[in-house]
C-alpha cells in the first residue's frame, strides 16, 4: 500500500530548487518531527515536492492519481493511517495540521527514522522520488537549521521538556482535557485561555503528540492535553520544584505514579480520592507526592488494603492505597518523588 499516487504533480517542485516553507507549514513540520522522533526535514521535503508545502493544490482537489491533500494521501491509505493532529475530533485530509502527522504516522509504519529510505520508498515507490525528498531535506537543514525537532538550534528548546512538575500552564485555545494520552480518548472537559492548570505528569507521546498529565485548578479536573496548546501561565507562588513541604497552598504536589486516572475525585457518593490505572501492572512504583514522614504504614481488610499514610506539615497529608508492598517504615523522612 503507497501513501501517494506514484505520478508526480505538474506543480512538483525541482530539487534545486528548495521552495521556501511557509510559516506555519515550517512550525508544523518541527512541530511533528520532536513529537514522534524524527528528522522534520523529511517531512517538508515530501511537501515540497507533492504540493509545495500546500501551495500548488488549490482547495484540496483531488490529483490525476486521485490523491488529495497537501501531502498526497491516497483515501484508502488515509483510511488507514489519518492521524486526528488537531484534536478537534476528525482526521481531516486537506488539513496540513492533520496530514503532517498522518505522513509520519506512514513513515513511522515503514521504517522511519531507522531506514529513511525504506520508509520513502513506500510512500511512492520510484527511487528518483526518495532521491529527490532527500536532497530537499539536505538543502532545508542547511537553511533552517537541524533537522531534530529543534527548531534550529534554538536553546530553549531540544531534548529539554518544555514543563516540567508544579508548572502553572493555562491553554492557547478551547483544549479538550483527555482520560488519557491520545485523541481516541474520552473528553473530560474542554478548557479555556485564561483558566489555570498544573502540570502533575508527562510527557507521552500518542497519535503524534506530546501529552501533559494536568490538574486544572478551578474545575478540579485531573487529564492530559496536547503540548503545543499549553503556554506558561506565570511564575507561580510560594515556592518551587524543590520546596517539598514547605509551600502552604499545595501547588508542589506530584502526581505519585505513572498511570492514568480511572475515576477522578468525588465521581460517585463517598469517593475521597483519585483511582489511577496502570494497565494491572502489579508493582509500577508510587511515589511520594510531597516531602513530607511517613505517619502511618497499615492495612484495611476492606477499602484500602495496604496503605501509607504521609504527613507534609501546614495540614496536608496524603494517602496512597491498594499497594502490593510498602518500602517505607512509620516515621521515616520522604522526599517527593
Amino acid at each position: 500500500m503507497t501513501a501517494l499516487g506514484a505520478t508526480a504533480l505538474t506543480g512538483s517542485a525541482a530539487a534545486h530548487e528548495a521552495i521556501e516553507i511557509p510559516s506555519r507549514y515550517l512550525e508544523q513540520y518541527r512541530e511533528t518531527g520532536s513529537n514522534w522522533g524524527m528528522d522534520w526535514t523529511y517531512l517538508a521535503g515530501i511537501g515540497a515536492v507533492e504540493t509545495q508545502h500546500g501551495q500548488y493544490e488549490e482547495g484540496c482537489e483531488t490529483s490525476s492519481a486521485g490523491a488529495r491533500g497537501p501531502m498526497q494521501f491516497m483515501p484508502s491509505t488515509w483510511d488507514a493511517y489519518g492521524v486526528d493532529g488537531t484534536g478537534d475530533g476528525t482526521a481531516d485530509i486537506c488539513d496540513y495540521c492533520d496530514a503532517i502527522p498522518s505522513a509520519a504516522n506512514y513513515l513511522e509504519a515503514n521504517g522511519a527514522p531507522e531506514n529513511w529510505d525504506e520508509a520513502l520508498y513506500a510512500y511512492n515507490p520510484r527511487w528518483s522520488y526518495v532521491e529527490h525528498v532527500t536532497d530537499h531535506a539536505a538543502r532545508y537543514r542547511d537553511r533552517y537549521g537541524s533537522g531534530d525537532g529543534d527548531g534550529g538550534g534554538d536553546s530553549s528548546s531540544g531534548d529539554r521538556a518544555a514543563f516540567s512538575d508544579g508548572d502553572r500552564i493555562t491553554p492557547t485555545m478551547g483544549l479538550n482535557t483527555r482520560h488519557r494520552p491520545g485523541t481516541g480518548s474520552d473528553v473530560l472537559a474542554t478548557m479555556q485561555p485564561g483558566l489555570a492548570g498544573e502540570i502533575v505528569n508527562g510527557p507521552e507521546t500518542a497519535d503524534g503528540y506530546t501529552w501533559w498529565g494536568v490538574h486544572w485548578l478551578e474545575d478540579d479536573v485531573w487529564g492530559w492535553s496536547v503540548e503545543r496548546y499549553l503556554t506558561v501561565a506565570g511564575e507561580t507562588d510560594g515556592g518551587s520544584e524543590t520546596d517539598g513541604g514547605s509551600g502552604s497552598d499545595g501547588a508542589d504536589f506530584a502526581w505519585p505514579i505513572d498511570g492514568y486516572i480511572t475515576s477522578p475525585y468525588g465521581d460517585r457518593p463517598g469517593h475521597l480520592a483519585v483511582d489511577f490505572g496502570n494497565d494491572g501492572i502489579v508493582g509500577t512504583p508510587i511515589y511520594a507526592a510531597r516531602d513530607g514522614v511517613v505517619d502511618v504504614v497499615g492495612y484495611e481488610a476492606t477499602g484500602c488494603g495496604n496503605y501509607v499514610k504521609l504527613g507534609h506539615g501546614s495540614g496536608y497529608q496524603t494517602m496512597y492505597c491498594h499497594l502490593n508492598s510498602v518500602a517505607v517504615s512509620d516515621g521515616q523522612q520522604v522526599s517527593r518523588g
